[in-house]
């Protein structure tokens, strides 16, 4: 039987034969290993054998091909299965891959440097040869060291270590310092160079490790007064001179200029506290707050406003909660009103209004209300806002918000593209509540059972 459906690419000096059309793979008696192919080259059919079919548009020739061919035609002699013909041609195929793989090994083992060892599938790889990688272990260093040893006594044990250029104007060496620690020399011809290392136990810190060298904070005289702190990472419980409102378990960034010039970040643990800069200026302490986006939010006109439990409601009734106010729901029962479940009313904190507050209202480009808003708190602590449209009649035209088919008062959606934000006193049981007392309660618990263990950190013994 003959195969010439499709058209092959071949390019001179690869075994590779590109397919299009073809169905090297799933031919029905199927092209296999062995087989001849004739691939026309001008007038010219020029044989080969097929060393392996990778896919029904690809095959690999047992030698590369002579002549670049693009969309030439070809035929394949296929054998038929089960018969005397490709029993010849399936030990002729294992014949020339076992002939390969010896040839392949005796390179290998042979040559002196790297062998290049082409794949069934066609790909060539390189490897180093055997007697390449016995030269390679035998030309390393080789130093063994007791492991009681310490890096000084490591580094006695060297004398000294040196590598020259070329030239024989750079060289880099190690000696143990009459101090008793180790000198990492550089010597070049623009001059010298030192590096001390200590006579001490530790850990050389590597780029990307902690940004002091450390996996955990300090916490060997862990800070007790903020105004007598370090430079450093540190973490504090109850110090003194902790501002008013910060949580006293948390973790602090000390940058010193001088004693009595410095800067304390104060990042709190857990709870919505603020994080906080001390700053210390000429012995005189002052305190600011950094906005964040647990403390602050941006209400409908795009003004900042302190935040906590914040509801911000769109005229579908869709709506968006912060951490504080996690597992509140809004639903549009009617047109202009909004219930608000899940709460327990209004935020009683004066930053809003306290009780009578609590909901921003958007404005017009003249900064006059675009609605009329009003509310009821119902006995289970869930809100009812009502929306009612607003006009300014005392206004020019342009600017009195009249809409067709809305008088003013009457109950209408919060305008398209708008929104308006309530701020609501949340249950003991709310989810940011009951996340924030787990994690003070852990972090007291952990801090006792250190305490009286007189454990560090990270469980060490101080």
């Amino acid at each position: 039987m003959i195969y010439t459906t499709g058209t092959v690419n071949t390019v001179s000096g690869s075994a590779i034969v590109k397919g299009t059309g073809t169905k090297f793979k799933n031919n029905n008696p199927a092209i296999n290993i062995g087989m001849t192919i004739l691939i026309k080259s001008g007038n010219t059919n020029i044989p080969y054998m097929i060393k392996s079919v990778n896919s029904d548009t690809e095959l690999v020739l047992a030698q590369p091909a002579l002549a670049t061919a693009t969309n030439t035609t070809f035929s394949i002699h296929i054998t038929e299965p089960d018969n005397n013909s490709d029993a010849a041609r399936t030990m002729v195929a294992i014949n020339a891959y076992t002939q390969y793989f010896l040839d392949s090994m005796n390179a290998w083992m042979t040559q002196t440097g790297q062998t290049k060892i082409e794949m069934p599938n066609g790909e060539v790889v390189t490897l180093d040869s055997i007697k390449k990688m016995q030269s390679d272990i035998a030309n390393k260093a080789d130093l063994t060291l007791s492991k009681t040893q310490s890096f000084t006594s490591a580094i006695e044990a060297i004398t000294k270590l040196t590598s020259k250029s070329a030239d024989g104007k750079t060289s880099i060496s190690l000696t143990t310092s009459n101090a008793g620690g180790t000198n990492i020399e550089l010597n070049s011809a623009s001059g010298y160079n030192g590096i001390q290392i200590p006579k001490s136990s530790g850990t050389i810190m590597l780029i990307g490790d902690y940004g002091v060298g450390q996996k955990t904070l300090n916490t060997t005289g862990r800070l007790s007064d903020l105004l007598s702190t370090p430079t450093g990472f540190w973490s504090y419980i109850n110090p003194a001179n902790m501002p008013s409102g910060v949580v006293t378990y948390g973790s602090c960034i000390s940058t010193k200029y001088a004693s009595d010039n410095f800067q304390n970040i104060l990042l709190p643990n857990y709870g919505s506290d603020y994080i906080a800069i001390q700053r210390i200026t000429n012995g005189e302490v002052s305190t600011v707050q950094l906005l964040s986006s647990n403390k602050f939010t941006v209400d409908s006109n795009g003004f900042y406003k302190r935040a906590s439990p914040i509801i911000d409601i769109n005229p579908d009734g869709t709506f968006t909660t912060n951490d504080e106010s996690e597992g509140a729901t809004v639903t549009r029962v009617a047109q202009g009103e909004y219930l608000i479940e899940g709460v327990l009313g209004f935020n009683s904190d004066a930053g809003w209004g306290g009780v009578d507050g609590g909901i921003e209202i958007p404005l017009d480009v003249n900064k006059q209300p675009l609605v009329w808003v009003d509310s009821e708190v119902n006995e289970d602590g869930s809100i009812l806002v009502k929306t009612y449209h607003r006009t300014h009649p005392n206004a020019p035209d342009f600017a009195r918000n009249d809409i067709n088919g809305f008088n003013d008062g009457d109950p209408i959606d919060i305008p398209d593209g708008r929104f308006i934000s309530v701020r609501v006193q949340m249950p003991e049981q709310s989810i940011y509540n009951v996340r924030m007392r787990e994690m003070e309660e852990a972090q007291k618990a952990e801090e006792g059972v250190k305490s009286q263990f007189g454990l560090g950190e990270s469980g060490e013994l101080l």
